[in-house]
């Protein structure tokens, strides 16, 4: 991985270099945070803006300097590096009004094992990542939804990602976070449908997909030469991206595309392909284009859409 996609990386996972360094996961755990999807092209001529029930927003810093509620577009993945330094908690945990949502998704509604944000106050005593094992407490904090535990993957004294356990519910559902000094209960919608894509930049006021276009013939600038980004052709993002055209085989990354056959267990590694049921009501447009996807399921732990 080349240097400014590995930084590019270290800030979307809102983690010190220090913590990337000690992480395996490199690009496989950026995928594993985010699932991926692959469409053909037909027509698009700059970023791939779609989405099953519409794309939620991440703001101009990726990582999602979250400073508005849930009802803002202004979200993302994790917090900038610098952001997530934080000092212990000194009092209980808070849940901000509406702050469990998909993955930069705006939305109250989650799927079960999906991922997912929670912000608030002292919600971790400090600022970890996982190690690709999908614990169940990580730096003193443990979050249970409807009574199940959840998997952290990420947590800070005003962020927590993590995949959703599974559930056969549907509807409200308790969401309860636990550290050393409390516990706090909120509320969040359960569906079998939650989708979120992930936003790779915005730039300009546009909103780019976080994607890449699979390269065949081995002339992409990434992967040795297996892809290249997608979004505007050049560095206007900070690293170099590639537009895509007609033709083009494009991966998208989203979570909460609806359940899959087979079932992927939440909380488990998994790698392979398990497409969405037939039945899911998911319609991709690119340029508002109705596409037919190739695939649209799970490849990594949380949500895929090929």
């Amino acid at each position: 991985m080349n240097g400014t996609r590995k930084s590019d990386l270290i800030r979307r996972l809102g983690i010190h270099p220090e913590a990337f360094r000690r992480s395996a996961g490199n690009w496989q755990l950026y995928a594993a945070v985010t699932g991926s999807a692959v469409a053909m092209a037909t027509g698009a001529t700059a970023a791939v803006i779609a989405g099953e029930a519409d794309t939620h927003g991440a703001d101009t810093n990726v990582l999602g300097a979250r400073a508005n509620p849930a009802g803002s577009q202004n979200l993302a993945i994790l917090r900038a590096a610098g952001l997530a330094k934080t000092t212990p908690a000194t009092g209980a945990p808070s849940i901000s009004p509406n702050g469990i949502v998909p993955l930069y998704g705006t939305i109250n509604t989650i799927q079960p094992g999906e991922w997912v944000s929670i912000y608030g106050t002292n919600l971790a005593a400090s600022t970890e990542i996982w190690s690709g094992d999908f614990p169940q407490t990580l730096a003193g904090t443990s979050v249970t939804i409807n009574g199940k535990s959840a998997y952290l993957m990420f947590v800070s004294a005003t962020q927590i990602n993590l995949q959703a356990p599974d559930d056969t519910a549907t509807g409200s559902v308790s969401v309860v976070v636990t550290t050393a000094t409390g516990s706090v209960t909120s509320g969040v919608t359960l569906n079998q449908y939650a989708p979120s894509f992930s936003v790779a930049e915005t730039s300009g006021g546009v909103q780019f997909v976080s994607g890449i276009i699979l390269r065949s013939n081995g002339s992409g600038a990434y992967g040795g030469g297996t892809y290249d980004v997608l979004g505007p052709t050049g560095k206007t993002l900070g690293y170099p991206t590639v537009a895509a055209k007609a033709g083009d085989t494009v991966e998208l990354f989203a979570v909460g595309l609806g359940p899959t056959t087979p079932h992927v267990l939440a909380g488990q590694p998994f790698s392979g392909a398990a497409p969405i049921d037939t039945n899911s009501p998911l319609t991709l447009y690119i340029n508002n284009i109705v596409v037919n996807p190739s695939f649209v399921g799970i490849s990594r732990p949380g949500g895929t859409v090929r």
